[in-house]
């Protein structure tokens, strides 16, 4: 594993959002443990569940893993550790 950094883990990667939703029509997974997250280089991948429909899923991954394809965070990768504000508009005050 020659030029493999011990900082270059999913966790410092730029494409790899922590606590991220494997579903790609969701906005964050609140099952998900702290470690894992989801890699979103690549488009979705369209899966047939269980379900009457197929669902586009990311692939999940542990943030120690590793891949050829990593790339750094721009600006030091803050985050939001899988929290996000979802705003509502709001068209009228309840009575």
């Amino acid at each position: 594993m020659m030029g493999k950094s011990v900082d270059q883990s999913c966790a410092t990667c730029g494409w790899w959002e922590r606590c991220g939703p494997k579903l790609a029509n969701a906005t964050r997974d609140p099952s998900s443990g702290y470690d894992l997250g989801t890699c979103q280089l690549h488009a979705p991948v369209v899966i047939q569940g269980d379900a009457p429909f197929p669902v586009s899923m990311f692939p999940q991954t542990h943030e120690s893993r590793f891949c050829g394809d990593w790339e750094a965070r721009q600006g030091g990768g803050g985050g939001d550790g899988g929290e996000r504000i979802v705003a509502f508009p709001i068209d009228r005050m309840a009575a």
